[in-house]
């Protein structure tokens, strides 16, 4: 198996991304996330918030060959996520569906054989010293082809060009409130 290096530098600094947020929750005000792999043999589901620094989440795993579900801590995902690297592409997803089972229709119905999907949601609320609200935004879906040569019938559902709906680290700045707490109007002592 030849590998190429498509996308895989973009799936890697997502995981990196969301291994991030779970790190260091006490970072962040609120932070809502979800990771979802569909592998060529299981179908990985995580959630999670974290809220005031404290972070929660849920983790399943439907085995697509057997039929049967089961609950899986939801720390593991980063590690389960990982599991992408070994295909021998990775390209990242920009067509118009946004339902990760969708997109592995639509990259199978290509022709891509044993094709697999991740889709990573995360958006993390933070505040500068300033003040100001930070939101980043997260939405993204890289798909992983076992053969290279499957890279041709994906043309037109993969870019490296900006997108209205997918993102990495998308940020959204508030205005500097009106008063600001840290300011110092020279008002001391008064």
């Amino acid at each position: 198996m030849t590998m190429e290096f498509c996308n895989r530098d973009d799936f890697q600094e997502t995981v990196q991304e969301l291994s991030a947020v779970l790190a260091k929750p006490e970072h962040y005000s609120q932070v809502v996330w979800k990771l979802e792999y569909l592998s060529r043999t299981d179908w990985y589901h995580f959630f999670g918030m974290i809220r005031s620094g404290v972070g929660s989440g849920v983790g399943h795993v439907y085995d697509r060959v057997d039929g049967q579900a089961s609950n899986i801590p939801y720390d593991e995902c980063v590690s389960i996520a990982l599991g992408l690297h070994t295909n021998a592409c990775i390209s990242t997803y920009s067509g118009k569906r946004s339902v990760t089972t969708d997109i592995l229709e639509e990259v199978e119905t290509r022709g891509c054989i044993d094709a697999e999907v991740v889709r990573f949601g995360i958006e993390a609320r933070t505040t500068e010293m300033g003040g100001r609200k930070v939101m980043a935004v997260t939405d993204i879906a890289f798909m992983g082809l076992s053969d290279v040569a499957q890279r041709k019938h994906i043309t037109g559902i993969t870019s490296d060009a900006p997108s209205l709906k997918w993102c990495r680290n998308r940020r959204f700045i508030s205005a500097l409130p009106i008063v600001s707490p840290t300011a110092d109007f020279g008002f001391a002592g008064l």
